[in-house]
């Protein structure tokens, strides 16, 4: 089986040599501003919103089944999780879409996704 760097024109008979032809930068940043519920009211139908910030870095290994690896913090002014916001993995699930179109937006394809949690 053979790969087909589309962009280059190249073609690749080493599935890891194909994906280090699509490599880009070394490293990227990407920042995600989430609203939460950090506290309730009453019965519950009052809440307190707060924001939070998801913090998305992806960095490149070289090493076999090259790609890049992602990590993610959240910075809150309150605890996450708590009784009504899940916890950092749960925020970068609920903003998912929006990291991959940020990761598209630059050239970087789900096959370059190496060992992401979703």
């Amino acid at each position: 089986m053979s790969f087909e760097n589309h962009s280059t024109g190249e073609t690749f008979e080493d599935e890891d040599d194909y994906l280090r032809s699509k490599k880009l930068d070394d490293s990227y940043s990407f920042t995600y501003d989430y609203e939460y519920v950090a506290d309730r009211f009453g019965d519950g139908d009052d809440v307190r919103l707060e924001n939070a910030r998801l913090n998305v870095t992806l960095s490149w290994d070289d090493s076999s089944a090259p790609g890049y690896v992602v990590a993610y913090t959240v910075d809150s002014p309150t605890p996450i999780p708590n009784d009504w916001t899940g916890d950092t993995d749960q925020i970068f699930n609920d903003l998912w879409s929006e990291v991959v179109a940020d990761c598209e937006s630059v050239g970087i394809g789900s096959e370059l996704h190496k060992d992401w949690p979703i």
